[in-house]
């Protein structure tokens, strides 16, 4: 895969986080986990109106968290590390959409939802 395709692809899905974080699309605890972590971090510090509802610090991370990392693929596809650096971004991934469904329980659990 070429680095320009890298970055195209990146761009493209940044939409797709701001537009299923906006509207509560379920497939966002996959495709956007690290939009979810920071926003139910971002909530715990304080009673929130409307839990849930991700403020504009969240949408910001989920307009430039792919962005940024199709930037980091596609240096690691010219210098031919394509491999390594994306199974280290597919793992953290995955911490992510633990993290992000972990901290959606606790917020169930201490306001009550669950």
């Amino acid at each position: 895969m070429t680095s320009k395709k890298l970055r195209i692809g990146g761009f493209l899905m940044a939409p797709v986080c701001v537009l299923g974080l906006g509207y509560h699309l379920s497939f966002v605890w996959l495709v956007c986990p690290q939009a979810l972590v920071f926003m139910f971090l971002r909530q715990s510090q304080h009673g929130y109106d409307s839990p849930g509802a991700a403020g504009y610090p969240d949408l910001a991370v989920a307009l430039l968290y792919y962005p940024i990392v199709a930037w980091i693929l596609s240096r690691a596809s010219r210098e031919g590390r394509l491999r390594q650096v994306a199974i280290h971004a597919a793992i953290w991934h995955f911490v992510a959409v633990v993290l992000a469904v972990s901290a959606g329980e606790m917020r169930n659990r201490i306001w009550g939802f669950a």
